[in-house]
């Protein structure tokens, strides 16, 4: 008697779990952001200015992302770029 393969399973669906505690942060812009070609790392910082006026970036998050990561936040940043464009709060430069 022949044996039957199994069939492939479905691929689990990850469950969004929020968690309030989690505290927020706060940045001014995305200083740094690097790609090695597995994971893509950006460094949020805020501007202070010190005693005597200058502006100092200081960084105050540091996200790192695999490679799936950084496609979603990408995909997620080109829909929310859109609306924002189609709701006039910024423009796309002509080339």
């Amino acid at each position: 008697m022949a044996k039957s393969t199994p069939a492939p399973s479905a691929t689990p669906v990850p469950t969004y779990i929020d968690r309030p505690e989690l505290a927020e942060t706060f940045a001014d812009k995305a200083h740094r952001m690097t790609f090695d070609g597995r994971t893509l790392r950006i460094e949020f910082c805020v501007e202070r200015a010190d005693d005597v006026g200058a502006k100092q970036a200081r960084p105050v998050c540091r996200l790192v992302l695999d490679l799936d990561g950084a496609v979603d936040l990408f995909n997620k940043i080109n829909t929310l770029q859109s609306a924002m464009e189609s709701r006039g709060v910024i423009r796309r430069d002509a080339a």
